[in-house]
C-alpha cells in the first residue's frame, strides 16, 4: 500500500469515528472536507478547507482526534493541522526547552483543578435506571481505573483496588461487600466481569518467600451495553427487517439510516425473547451464526455507538467523586441524583447561558426513576429541611433547590409524587473563594459551619417571556412553599429578567442583528461578537425559525440553538424553506405567524400569501411554539 492509499484509508476510518460521535450540523460544515496528507514516523498533518476550519478543529476536536489516531496507528502520533486555501503550511516553531511557572490561580481552581474530570456515556441515564446508582457507580470506578490501565506504559502490571474504589465513591467495605453480592453482579454483566470463579484462590511465592494472593482478573467494557428493554426493542426492530427479506447487513444499514437513535428504543409490546443481548454486536452474531463476517460486525459496532452516543457525554469532576461526595455523606444514590441533574441543567459555554435550572416533568417520580428506585418518598424526605437530623444520608438541600411557584396560582396541585417540579443546582463544588464557606444552590453564603441547617430558600423562576414557569398540563409550577429570603438574580443569556415586560412594537421594515440581540437580552459579550464578524440576520431569523419547525425535533431553546449557529458560522443559513421565510419582509412573515394558531385544538385562520403551502409543509399546520418565534423576533407583537 503507496503513501496515498494509506492517508486515505486512515481518513476514512477517523471520519467514520467522528460521524458517529458528532452533529451532524458538526460534521458536516468542519469535519467532512479534511484530507490526511501525511501520515508518517514524524506524524500526521490534517488539511481543512479553510482557516476558520482549522481553528475550530484544533481548539475543540484535537484532543478527540488524537486518541482516534493513536488508536489507529496503534502508538503515540503528533497532529498538526493545516488549511488547504492558504497555499502554504504555516511555519512550525523550533522546539526548545521552556520553564512554565503557573501563578494566579483562583483558589476555587486551585483546589477543585475543574479540568480534571471522569467523562461516561451520557446512556448511563437511561442504564442507571435499570442497574440502580451502586453498580452506576462501581462501573464508574473500574471503568476510569481500566482507562488509567491503557494510558500507562505497563500495561502488565496489576492496580491496586483502592485506585478503583477512588473513582466509585464507595468505602472499602461496602466495595467489597456490593462485589460479593449476587444482585450486584447480576446488574455489572456487561459491564464488569469478573474472569477468575469467586471460589477460586491462586497464590504465588512473593520475593519475602511467603505466599501472596494473586491479584483478582475483571474484564471491564469500556463501552457501557444497553438497557433490557432498550436491547429488545433494537432487536425486533433488526427481526423486522430481516422478515422482510432484508439481509443482516441490509438491516443494519437500514437502523443506521435512522436520524434520531432515540427512536429505536421505543419499547415493544410483544412479551420478552427470553434471551439477553448485551449489545448490538452480540445481536448480529446470534443472527449470522458462522457467517458473521468483520463488515457485518463493523456496522454493529457503528449502530451500537451510535445509540450509547445519543445522550451525549457526562462529566464529573475528580474533586465530586473523591471529596464532595465524602464530605457530604451523600449516598451513591444522592451523589447520583446530583449528576443526573447537573447534566441536565448544563453549562452552555458555546453561547454563554449558565442554565442552572431543571425541570423533572414527573416530579419525584421521575427522580426515583433515575436513581434505580420507585419510592418517590424517599426522595421527598431527601429534600425535606429536616433530613439531615435523620443521619441516613448526606444533605441534598445543598445542590438541590426547589423554586417556588407563582404567588398568583389559583390551586394548589395535589398531586405530589408525579406533579412537575423544577430545581436550580448547584454546578460548581460548594467552596468558596478560600475553600472555607459552602454556598448553597441559590448561592447564598451558608456560615454555618458547625454542621447546623444548611437550607436555602428561592423565589419561583420567570420563564423567557417574564412569566412563570408552567407544567405539563399548563398550570403554574406548584411546590413547597418557603419564604423568599434572597434577592439574588441570576439571569441567562437567553431569558428576560423576571417581571421585565418587553415593549411591543410593529414589524420592522427589515432585519437588523443588533435590534434582535439586544430585545432579546443576549449577553453583551456574545451581542460584540456577533456584530464584529457581521453575522447575518437573515441566518439568525432562518435558525430561529427551523428550530421551533417540526424537523428540529423539539429543540428546547430556539434562541439559543440560533446563537449557538451564528457563532459556528456568521453567515451560514438553514436550507430550504427556512431560508425562502427568512428572505421575507418582516410584514410579511408576521402575517404567515400570526395565521398559525396560538392555543391548542384551535382553527388556524386563513393565509393568503405565495409561500403559505410551504410554511404549512415546513412549519406545521398547528404548532404552538410559533408564539416563542413571535417572542424572539417581534417582541410578542401579533393577534392575541
Amino acid at each position: 500500500m503507496n503513501t496515498e492509499q494509506t492517508n486515505q484509508a486512515v481518513r476514512e476510518v477517523l471520519l467514520a469515528q467522528l460521524k458517529a460521535d458528532l452533529p451532524r450540523a458538526q460534521f458536516e460544515n468542519w469535519v467532512r472536507d479534511i484530507e490526511i496528507q501525511t501520515a508518517g514516523q514524524d506524524g500526521i498533518t490534517i488539511a481543512t478547507r479553510t482557516a476558520f476550519a482549522r481553528e475550530w478543529l484544533e481548539a475543540r476536536m484535537k484532543d478527540k482526534i488524537q486518541i482516534i489516531l493513536n488508536a489507529i496507528t496503534g502508538r503515540s502520533v503528533s497532529i498538526r493541522f493545516v488549511a488547504r486555501d492558504s497555499g502554504v503550511e504555516e511555519p512550525q516553531a523550533a522546539e526548545e526547552e521552556v520553564g512554565i511557572e503557573p501563578v494566579q490561580w483562583l483558589d476555587y481552581d486551585r483546589i477543585v483543578q475543574p479540568h480534571r474530570q471522569v467523562v461516561v456515556k451520557g446512556y448511563l441515564r437511561r442504564l442507571g435506571m435499570e442497574i440502580g446508582p451502586k453498580a452506576v457507580w462501581l462501573y464508574i470506578g473500574f471503568h476510569q481505573a481500566a482507562w488509567a490501565m491503557h494510558a500507562a506504559e505497563n500495561q502488565s502490571l496489576p492496580l491496586f483496588s483502592r485506585q478503583v474504589m477512588r473513582f466509585s465513591s464507595i468505602s472499602s467495605g461496602a466495595f467489597w461487600r456490593l462485589l460479593a453480592q449476587a444482585g450486584i453482579q447480576s446488574q455489572l454483566d456487561g459491564l464488569v466481569q469478573r474472569i477468575d470463579p469467586p471460589a477460586q484462590r491462586t497464590y504465588h511465592r512473593g520475593r519475602d518467600g511467603r505466599p501472596h494472593r494473586i491479584p483478582i482478573r475483571y474484564r471491564v467494557f469500556m463501552t457501557p451495553r444497553l438497557t433490557r428493554a432498550d436491547a429488545q426493542a433494537v432487536y425486533f426492530a433488526l427481526k423486522n427487517f430481516l422478515e422482510q427479506g432484508r439481509s443482516l447487513s441490509q438491516a443494519l444499514q437500514e437502523l443506521l439510516a435512522v436520524d434520531d437513535p432515540v427512536e429505536l428504543l421505543r419499547p415493544v409490546e410483544s412479551s420478552s425473547l427470553g434471551l439477553q443481548f448485551n449489545s448490538v454486536m452480540d445481536m448480529a452474531r446470534f443472527e449470522a451464526g458462522s457467517s458473521y463476517s468483520s463488515d457485518v460486525d463493523h456496522l454493529a459496532q457503528e449502530l451500537h455507538r451510535r445509540i450509547v452516543n445519543c445522550l451525549g457525554d457526562i462529566h464529573i469532576p475528580h474533586y465530586f467523586i473523591t471529596e464532595t461526595i465524602r464530605k457530604y455523606n451523600l449516598t451513591p444514590a444522592q451523589a447520583w441524583l446530583v449528576t443526573v441533574a447537573r447534566d441536565m441543567a448544563y453549562l452552555n459555554a458555546r453561547t454563554g447561558e449558565r442554565r442552572e435550572t431543571v425541570t423533572f416533568r414527573n416530579g419525584y417520580l421521575e427522580m426515583a426513576r433515575l436513581c434505580g428506585s420507585g419510592r418517590y418518598k424517599t426522595i421527598q424526605a431527601w429534600l425535606n429541611p429536616q433530613w439531615k437530623t435523620q443521619k441516613r444520608g448526606g444533605d441534598l438541600c445543598s445542590f438541590l433547590v426547589e423554586l417556588e411557584s407563582s404567588p398568583a396560582t389559583p390551586y394548589l396541585d395535589l398531586r405530589v409524587e408525579s406533579m412537575a417540579r423544577t430545581f436550580r443546582v448547584l454546578l460548581d463544588e460548594p467552596l468558596d473563594a478560600d475553600g472555607s464557606n459552602m454556598p448553597g444552590a441559590d448561592g447564598a453564603i451558608l456560615a454555618d459551619a458547625d454542621g447546623g441547617n444548611r437550607q436555602t430558600r428561592m423565589g419561583f423562576l420567570a420563564d423567557a417571556g417574564g412569566g412563570d414557569m408552567a407544567d405539563a398540563n399548563g398550570t403554574d409550577l406548584s411546590s413547597l412553599k418557603h419564604p423568599l429570603n434572597t434577592i439574588k438574580k441570576n439571569t441567562s443569556t437567553t431569558q428576560h429578567a423576571h417581571g421585565a415586560k418587553r415593549p411591543e412594537q410593529a414589524a420592522p421594515p427589515h432585519w437588523e442583528l443588533k435590534r434582535l440581540l439586544s430585545q432579546n437580552d443576549v449577553h453583551p459579550k456574545v451581542q460584540k461578537e456577533l456584530l464584529e464578524v457581521q453575522a447575518s440576520a437573515h441566518a439568525f431569523v432562518s435558525w430561529v425559525l427551523y428550530a421551533a419547525s417540526p424537523r428540529s425535533g423539539q429543540l428546547a431553546d430556539p434562541l439559543g440553538y440560533a446563537i449557538s449557529r451564528l457563532r459556528e458560522h456568521p453567515l451560514r443559513e438553514a436550507r430550504g424553506v427556512f431560508r425562502k421565510l427568512a428572505d421575507l419582509p418582516p410584514c410579511d412573515l408576521l402575517a404567515l405567524i400570526n395565521s398559525a394558531p396560538s392555543k391548542p385544538y384551535q382553527i388556524p385562520a386563513q393565509a393568503v400569501h405565495p409561500l403559505a403551502s410551504e410554511w404549512i409543509q415546513g412549519m406545521g399546520a398547528g404548532n404552538t411554539r410559533l408564539a416563542a418565534v413571535r417572542e424572539i423576533l417581534f417582541c410578542g407583537e401579533g393577534d392575541e
